[in-house]
């Protein structure tokens, strides 16, 4: 059975703010709540795109009183296009400049990447809040819009990773750009030989993304002469777990876990300073 990552043994710490609107903006959804106590509550999914619902959210947290006192607000965004709308909303509704990770508020870990300023804020935060918690080596991936498999190594260096189209592209791409194949929704199939066009695509797409991830898992783990903690997440993750039985634990919002670890890490990054 996989299990998720609980937050019954996070350490606590005097610095931490009351309360943290933490946000996440991807391609095709976004995703906001209130970090408090290490943890996130009172979480809202959004489509994309659709600033007036953005809004009434963030008026929601804030009109509540168990989060009265919300002293910042902090988005990672993988839309540059949109940063100015959710700056928007984020002062219309909260009436706080937002903080943008990897703009104002450094990425959470570190990057050994080629090009560390060209890495999804997403991925970085993500990869936080699973380090975070595992304490070790370990890979996150992530079922959204695309598909990502990061790695973070035993000191909590990002390492890298791969990325890959998700179902959804993966569907619309097949029919897009074929002449007879049609756009199908996607389920998990029952059996890997499918009966019609249709299932045949749903187990090409399905059972070869388990296949894909698998496979990747296993080079990691083969260059690293260790399987690393697995731990999932992104919209897709509900559906696809079940069929992945090498993913160790599955963690909703985990993107927003990590957008408030790195307003904690740069809090006390500041304190050091002082």
């Amino acid at each position: 059975m996989i299990a998720g990552l609980d937050n019954s043994e996070a350490p606590s710490d005097k610095e931490e703010p009351v309360g943290l609107a933490v946000l996440d903006v991807g391609n095709t959804s976004m995703h906001v709540g209130v970090w408090t106590d290490r943890s996130v509550v009172d979480v809202s999914h959004l489509e994309s795109g659709n600033w007036m619902e953005l809004r009434q959210a963030l008026e929601g947290l804030r009109s509540n009183p168990q989060h009265a006192r919300l002293v910042a607000a902090v988005v990672a965004c993988v839309v540059p296009d949109a940063l100015d709308a959710v700056e928007a909303a984020v002062y219309d509704a909260l009436d706080l400049r937002v903080q943008v990770v990897g703009r104002d508020v450094p990425l959470p870990l570190k990057v050994a990447l080629n090009r560390p300023e060209a890495v999804g804020a997403d991925r970085v935060c993500s990869a936080a809040a699973a380090y975070e918690k595992v304490q070790g080596m370990c890979t996150v991936v992530d079922f959204g819009t695309a598909v990502t498999i990061d790695l973070v190594d035993e000191s909590g260096v990002f390492a890298g990773g791969a990325i890959l189209p998700g179902l959804r592209l993966q569907a619309l791409a097949l029919g897009n750009h074929t002449a007879a194949l049609p756009v199908v929704a996607m389920e998990f199939p029952h059996h890997a030989v499918g009966k019609d066009t249709a299932e045949a695509i749903q187990s090409g797409i399905c059972h070869g993304l388990v296949g894909a991830v698998r496979n990747l898992v296993e080079e990691y783990a083969s260059g690293l002469n260790r399987w690393p903690y697995v731990v999932a997440t992104g919209g897709d993750a509900k559906m696809m777990i079940e069929h992945c039985d090498f993913i160790d634990a599955a963690v909703t919002d985990l993107c927003l876990r990590g957008v408030g670890v790195a307003y904690v890490k740069h809090l006390g990054a500041q304190a050091g300073e002082d």
